[in-house]
């Protein structure tokens, strides 16, 4: 194999520079890798390249450390040059009809409406999707093996000629066909099952090749129905590596393959999209020699620069789109910047009774330094649960208000929305704002009333859920717009939001902590702001975890604090029984605990109540007329009990990371030490204890969302309620950080403003397909 041949002199190259060999080693290794290939470099046409390669290794015996330094950066160079005359080349013969990328798959060769249908489950409804569809692994079939060489166990191909054949009726279910074949070193056996159609292919006396898996049996070396071609002679054998695609019912290797042949033909059609620039930056393949490199490479050093190059596609295309609508929203620049006197504000921090943290202030003066500019502000907030958001967001309503513009408040459930309103409307009524709720269960009188004095101007103030993106929401001035929890929101609600009002400002909020890699990728069209300072006084919350062996130690410990008038909350991750799934829920757990602590109120909150009852019971869980709640994640967001000391969880691996450190948020909200009780049973594996272990040891947000992103992957992470969340198919989030920073960094230079897109027709074509769906702005382009 060629490219194992050059892999050997690299992996010489390899150990010089791990100082285990050394410079007169050189050229004897590369001599004698050379001479026991011989033939292979002939065949190949490489002798005056490797005759090249030689004479540079022997040079290096002769130098002195300078020249050598030179001579072998050239060497290396060269190697690497040798690698790319084994990139395979575009198509060059034109195929009978050209398709276009949204063509149906069915119209494609090889396929027709039921393999379409198939394929369609699959996830490809056009070519297009076919030539972004990668295989899972890939054979290598490149290389004969000798019958006598063959090992158990390995996958091989055999060439060789039938020399015996049998057809053996096992019963009228099962029919078996022997052949023997033989090469020159000896004979193995291939087994064909209930595949007689294979008689009309291989009879005595056929050349064939065959590739499958070597087993033994009884000392007898045999192949179990392998793929197979028949030659005409030794020499006709197709040696290629093939790609192994995922399945259906209905589809075999063979039958994708061969439509993935023509799919392949359709990229001589193909225009790069990528500027010269990112290309030559970090040295990709064109598009045509990705693509082919994808689905058929020639070496597998040509299918891992195709995933590279594939790598570094998705990542430009993708912070492309996002600098793209982070400079289109600073485009139109705003009529003016508001006039903050910071009166009201300052007043408001009088009240307070607690000082503001150092990273509180320093948030609320970048956020204050984006109201008063000329851009719109388009500004993410980060913070860990507890680290005091609301308050900054607040301040910032504040100076909003005061400059003459209203403000929006949106949240993601009407638990929350009414929290939010009790505590902002309490908070800015000694102010004189006028502040007001709209969620989906306000009664309609009032909503029509709350309408029209918003549009009227006589509401500074409006918190709601998405009740308030509805078409008939009229402001007369909607100045600024804040988002809390944006994971729960997608792109384009946040713009339906922002279209209320002319450039007006927009603060996102989130108490699940981002990783720099997801923050990067999906935050990019946003400037960050990062709360990392607690408030004082705020004592760390205590996590344990315990088996549910002992559960009557923690109910002891609860009744302890219930003792000392705190409350305490019981988590499950299911509503009701399940017949599919073991686990505890919460219907049932709410009438057991209500009888373990007969002495106390106990509360059940969970997502099938009617929003009004789900209201009702938080409230009278905040005015603590219930002591203990049992609940699901519904809990997750946002609610806040200071007097809440104690959260226990059961099942919690049936949870993300993120949101076992959300839900164990809800308590150490006051001054009181608060504890949080996980309760694993004997069936957690051990992995899943390890990192349940690294949870309990960490009360930082951002290290907690390190290890659940690499435990669920940016999907769960996220959650189900995310929309817009790019399918990467190649880029991982996790292990390709270095791709994505250094395509941003790129795309940050190339692209100053949305006019440097303007004769790119292709990318801008490219761009829609990929994002138009997800990201609203990108339809201007």
């Amino acid at each position: 194999m060629i490219e194992e041949i050059i892999d050997s002199f690299e992996y010489i190259i390899i150990l010089k520079e791990k100082n285990i060999k050394t410079w007169e080693d050189i050229f004897p290794s590369f001599y004698r890798i050379a001479k026991n290939n011989i033939k292979e470099i002939k065949e190949h046409g490489l002798l005056d390249d490797i005759k090249k390669l030689l004479t540079y290794a022997k040079a290096l015996e002769k130098f002195d450390e300078t020249n050598r330094n030179k001579i072998f950066d050239n060497l290396k160079q060269y190697i690497v040059s040798l690698k790319e005359k084994f990139l395979v080349d575009e198509i060059i013969v034109p195929p009978e009809k050209k398709l276009s990328l949204f063509t149906d798959i069915k119209y494609v060769k090889n396929v027709g409406p039921k393999r379409a249908a198939l394929l369609n489950k699959m996830g490809i409804e056009c070519l297009n999707d076919f030539f972004y569809f990668p295989p899972r692994d890939y054979e290598d079939r490149r290389k004969v093996t000798k019958i006598f060489n063959a090992k158990d166990g390995e996958k091989v191909v055999i060439i060789g000629k039938i020399v015996n054949y049998e057809e053996v009726k096992i019963n009228k279910d099962l029919t078996i066909l022997n052949y023997s074949v033989e090469d020159d070193t000896g004979i193995i056996r291939i087994t064909f099952f209930n595949q007689i159609y294979i008689k009309n292919y291989l009879s005595k006396g056929t050349i064939a090749a065959f590739y499958g898996k070597i087993e033994y049996t009884y000392g007898v070396k045999q192949m179990k129905s392998p793929d197979f071609q028949v030659l005409n002679t030794q020499d006709d054998f197709q040696k290629e590596i093939l790609p192994v695609y995922p399945l259906t019912a209905g589809l075999t290797q063979n039958i994708i393959r061969n439509i993935s042949r023509e799919v392949v033909n359709q990229t001589f059609f193909l225009e790069e999209f990528l500027p010269n620039d990112f290309i030559e930056e970090f040295n990709l393949l064109t598009l045509k020699k990705r693509l082919k490199g994808l689905h058929f490479p020639l070496s597998f050093y040509h299918k891992n620069r195709a995933l590279y190059s594939l790598k570094y596609e998705e990542a430009i295309l993708f912070e492309l789109a996002i600098i793209y609508v982070k400079l289109k929203l600073k485009e139109n620049k705003k009529t003016e910047g508001k006039q903050i006197k910071g009166e009201l504000s300052n007043k408001f921090i009088d009240m307070l009774n607690f000082e503001l943290t150092d990273a509180q202030k320093r948030c609320y003066e970048e956020i204050k330094n984006d109201l008063t500019s000329y851009y719109p502000m388009n500004r993410l907030l980060q913070g860990d649960v507890g680290s005091g958001k609301t308050v900054v967001s607040e301040l910032a309503v504040i100076d909003v208000c005061e400059a003459g513009y209203q403000s929006a408040i949106m949240v993601p459930t009407s638990v929350l929305a009414k929290q939010q309103f009790n505590r902002i409307s309490k908070d800015f009524e000694p102010l004189g704002l006028k502040t007001e709720l709209l969620i989906g269960e306000t009664k309609e009188n009032d909503k029509i009333a709350i309408k029209e004095r918003l549009k009227n101007g006589e509401i500074d103030v409006i918190i709601g859920t998405h009740a308030i993106i509805q078409e008939d929401v009229e402001f007369k001035k909607l100045g600024f717009v804040v988002i809390d929890e944006q994971q729960r929101f997608g792109v384009n609600q946040r713009l339906q939001l922002i279209k209320k009002g002319n450039q007006p400002d927009i603060l996102v909020m989130t108490a699940t902590p981002i990783p720099r890699t997801l923050a990067m990728t999906f935050y990019g069209d946003m400037d960050v702001s990062v709360l990392d300072e607690m408030p004082k006084g705020r004592k760390p919350i205590k996590t344990f975890l315990v088996p549910d062996s002992k559960m009557n130690s923690v109910y002891r410990f609860v009744k302890q604090e219930l003792d000392q008038n705190n409350q305490i909350f019981f988590i499950y991750p299911l509503v009701e029984e399940s017949e599919t799934l073991d686990l505890k829920n919460a219907t049932e757990m709410y009438e057991k605990l209500a009888h373990v602590f007969n002495d106390y109120k106990v509360g059940l909150l969970h997502g099938k109540l009617p929003s009004s009852e789900k209201n009702e019971i938080m409230d009278k869980f905040m005015k603590k007329e219930y002591n203990i709640l049992v609940a699901t994640s519904v809990v997750e967001v946002g609610i806040d009990v200071p007097d809440a000391t104690v959260m226990v969880i059961e099942h919690p691996d049936r949870f993300g990371l993120s949101q076992l450190h959300q839900l164990r948020g809800r308590v150490g909200r006051g001054k009181k030490q608060s504890y949080c009780f996980l309760i694993i049973d004997k069936k957690i594996n051990r992995e899943t204890r390890q990192k349940l272990s690294a949870f309990s040891k960490t009360n930082d947000g951002f290290k907690v969302a390190e290890i659940d992103l690499q435990w669920r992957g940016p999907g769960k992470f996220f959650g189900v309620e995310q929309h817009g969340i790019p399918e990467f198919k190649f880029l991982d989030l996790i292990e390709d950080f270095s791709i994505i920073s250094q395509s941003r960094k790129k795309v940050e230079q190339f692209l100053v403003n949305p006019d440097d897109l303007k004769n790119l027709e292709r990318l801008k074509s490219e761009l829609k397909i990929r994002y138009g769906n997800s990201i609203e702005l990108i339809h201007v382009l």
